[in-house]
């Protein structure tokens, strides 16, 4: 009976310590809190143009003097403190005057009876000019990235199925075409009102912008590419009796259009006013773009695994094999295309004089789509099944990633010239 007594006591007093425990583990200054880890939670700094808006959680709840932030730019040896103490209701910071194209790293800490807490949360923000969009073609929204690739800066619903995207260079306007409903938006970047157009197309897929005067080529699937002035009203001809067309460029000098016909089995080139300017028979090709330095159109075949180049004059140069390329980016400046190869899963940086693969990085879901950044030569390609944008260095480091984007199939860069 006393040992039973005994072992009862010793039950007790081990419950006891245990409820203790986890009392003390759920606060979240506790180091060892599963949650928090003793550090501000939903710490997040978000890159803008020279600039970098931190966010935290407020915690007027707990029993803190309040929070500090502290700031290492890349000519700083430590970490500096930014402004004061915030209050424990605070939750967000803007730090402005910043240098675009570096990193900054931000640490954020609770600060109790005038101490730091031992643990702190920590982020990095590269501020840039570029504003980078994509859409959720599942969700029908369209997504703002910030400049590093890193967060989402904005959501808007309402978009339909959209499967691409063009971007009017220097904060213009946005078109955004809906495949399931025809209707195509060109949507203001600053405020978000759109113009809704109507009645032009049946499905519309891609779009390409006239460099000159930002109208638009669209590619209807059912059989035509339309062109849509800035407005949305008709931009003279169109160009009707295709089959198929998937893939859209224009040649950044001239404005020529280059069209790519799926089930056509056909490249098409036209004049800027819609002339046709001849065909070349290119089996199953995806998508099309352009050499701005020699005019030459590079053109991917997700079927029959393949990338050709293709003169001005249609005449076919010559190819190499992937396995299944969808999307194509032209860095004329570095002489670097790069190619989302969706069925290898890869993103391959190729030599645009040479032809010869410099690098392929691997571990993609579906790369379906990728665009570059001029100014910086830096690839953004889409990953649809895994539903994230990856910005990638001219060398093929990982800079930067923004997942949960739902079911995007493009990215297009607008580089911010002001």
């Amino acid at each position: 009976m006393r040992a039973r007594l005994a072992l009862l006591a010793a039950l007790a007093l081990a419950l006891l310590l245990d409820s203790c425990s986890g009392r003390e583990r759920s606060n979240p200054l506790d180091a060892a809190n599963p949650t928090s880890g003793g550090a501000p939670q939903g710490f997040n700094a978000i890159a803008g143009f020279v600039s970098a808006r931190i966010v935290w959680t407020p915690r007027p709840d707990l029993a803190i003097d309040g929070f500090r932030l502290y700031r290492k730019a890349p000519f700083d040896a430590d970490f500096v403190p930014l402004a004061g103490l915030q209050p424990p209701s605070s939750s967000t910071y803007f730090d402005g005057g910043l240098i675009d194209g570096l990193d900054y790293r931000y640490r954020l800490y609770f600060v109790t009876q005038g101490a730091l807490s031992a643990r702190y949360a920590e982020d990095v923000a590269t501020p840039g000019r570029l504003r980078a969009w994509t859409a959720d073609a599942a969700g029908g929204r369209l997504i703002q990235l910030s400049p590093d690739a890193r967060d989402v800066i904005s959501v808007r619903d309402g978009f339909g199925a959209v499967y691409s995207l063009a971007v009017t260079p220097d904060h213009g306007p946005l078109w955004i075409p809906d495949n399931l409903s025809g209707a195509i938006r060109i949507v203001d970047p600053v405020n978000f009102t759109a113009v809704t157009v109507n009645g032009f197309a049946q499905q519309p897929f891609t779009t390409a912008l006239d460099p000159l005067d930002g109208s638009a080529w669209v590619c209807d699937l059912t059989g035509q590419v339309v062109h849509l002035s800035p407005s949305g009203a008709p931009a003279g001809r169109s160009l009707p009796l295709l089959l198929q067309p998937a893939g859209i460029a224009t040649d950044a000098d001239s404005g020529e259009v280059w069209v790519t016909e799926l089930a056509g089995n056909r490249v098409r080139r036209y004049l800027r006013d819609g002339t046709p300017n001849g065909a070349r028979a290119i089996s199953s090709p995806s998508r099309v773009a352009t050499d701005s330095l020699t005019g030459d159109g590079w053109v991917t075949s997700f079927t029959t695994g393949r990338v050709w180049r293709i003169r001005q004059d249609l005449l076919e140069l010559d190819s190499l094999r992937l396995q299944g390329p969808i999307g194509v980016a032209l860095d004329w400046r570095r002489r670097t295309a790069w190619v989302a190869d969706a069925l290898a899963k890869e993103l391959v940086a190729i030599d645009m004089d040479t032809r010869a693969v410099r690098f392929r990085i691997s571990g993609f879901g579906e790369p379906r789509d990728v665009a570059v950044d001029l100014d910086r030569g830096e690839a953004w390609v889409v990953d649809r099944t895994a539903g994230t944008v990856y910005r990638v260095s001219p060398t093929g480091t990982l800079l930067g990633a923004a997942s949960g984007l739902g079911n995007p199939h493009e990215v297009r860069l607008d580089r911010g010239y002001q």
